[in-house]
């Protein structure tokens, strides 16, 4: 991914995942990631990975441009909730499936920040605002189909995030932007960063690192999202390693303090979920993302990590017994905190890994009844 001109909105997705929504949708993720990207990294393999991913973009692009189309005939915030809920999984199957299939980065560009942007309005906007903007998210939606599906012109530049009203951040300043700039050279030992844009403070750079390109975008004093291209000679790093190099990433972007939730390979790749903990308990909503390759952070977003949380519940059922709600052993459930009908729930997360992916059941950690499924 890549936000290249400077009328582009901010990313919120990293090239694997969507970080603030990566707990939700980690299982069809990783599915996706592990079937495509397994195969691509073996040269034998390589034809069928792109046929793969083209059947996947495919089927993602049409999707999305349904659950548009639905939208348009929305006047009740729930099910215009439910709709932006599911485009939101299309978008981030659709960006996952697109770097997987395109080997031309520049082409992919104005594509992918498209998928960037329409997954902000589906995650941030409020159900009235996604149903006064269905008109025009359905239009760049059936565009983007019809590229996907019949190769027609697509043409986008950020005019999704400019409907929201908003504009370049004024404010920002040459020294702001050089203050920037250096952050990032020295975070990511970046050979050459040049800016692209900015808005709404996210001031964003195109980087290089050892003849690899790619992107990162800085608020603030923090760098919130990066990515790079990879090289298919990288060596394989351990679950250990990773997790070392993912903690010391997230430091040098900014964001101290972080525990490893988990991590998942998927062929050479090795994803890293870090979240805050509060009182022992993560809060799992809020993540921030690493992909390690071949020894280095080649993907990160943060975005949402820094989230206050207040008000969160002290458990009263003891691990042991929430785990008697559950229909189907698996292993320790981990606690975490999780923003429920807008208020701090508390609860045990058990993780299953089934035949079509992996799924999460969570436990209240106050009652011991289970009260959400993943």
């Amino acid at each position: 991914m890549t936000i290249p001109n400077k009328n582009k909105g901010y990313g919120v997705i990293i090239a694997a995942v969507a970080v603030t929504v990566a707990v939700m949708l980690c299982g069809m993720i990783s599915g996706i990631v592990l079937a495509v990207r397994q195969r691509k990294e073996s040269a034998m393999f390589n034809n069928s990975a792109q046929e793969m991913a083209g059947y996947l973009l495919r089927d993602s692009a049409v999707g999305l441009k349904g659950a548009m189309s639905a939208l348009r005939l929305c006047n009740e915030a729930e099910p215009a909730e439910e709709l932006s809920r599911a485009a939101l999984i299309y978008a981030v199957r659709a960006e996952t499936a697109l770097e997987c299939k395109s080997g031309d980065w520049a082409e992919s560009q104005n594509k992918e920040q498209f998928l960037n942007d329409i997954s902000t309005v589906l995650h941030t906007y409020t159900p009235e605002k996604t149903m006064e903007l269905s008109d025009k998210l359905y239009e760049y939606t059936d565009k983007f189909c019809a590229w996907v599906t019949d190769g027609a012109e697509f043409e986008y530049d950020g005019e999704l995030i400019k409907s929201e009203g908003g504009a370049h951040n004024k404010d920002v300043t040459e020294d702001d932007i050089a203050a920037a700039e250096q952050a990032v050279k020295d975070a990511l030992n970046a050979s050459s960063c040049e800016h692209v844009g900015d808005y709404k403070g996210h001031i964003e750079f195109n980087v290089e690192r050892d003849g690899s390109t790619g992107y990162a975008v800085v608020c603030g004093e923090k760098i919130i999202e990066f990515s790079f291209m990879r090289d298919e000679d990288a060596e394989t790093d351990t679950t250990e390693t990773a997790k070392e190099i993912a903690l010391e990433t997230a430091k040098a972007c900014g964001y101290d303090g972080l525990e490893v939730k988990w991590c998942e390979k998927t062929g050479k790749s090795i994803s890293v979920i870090m979240c805050r903990s509060y009182d022992g308990a993560l809060a799992c909503d809020d993540s921030a993302m690493a992909v390690i390759y071949g020894g280095k952070t080649v993907a990160f977003t943060a975005g949402g990590c820094d989230n206050k949380h207040s008000d969160i519940p002290t458990p009263k059922v003891a691990e042991s017994d929430a785990h008697k709600a559950l229909r189907s052993d698996t292993s320790e459930g981990r606690l975490v905190v999780r923003k429920m009908n807008g208020r701090e729930r508390i609860c045990y997360e058990y993780r299953y890994e089934l035949e079509d992916g992996v799924h999460y059941v969570y436990v209240c950690a106050e009652n011991g009844k289970q009260i959400d499924i993943k």
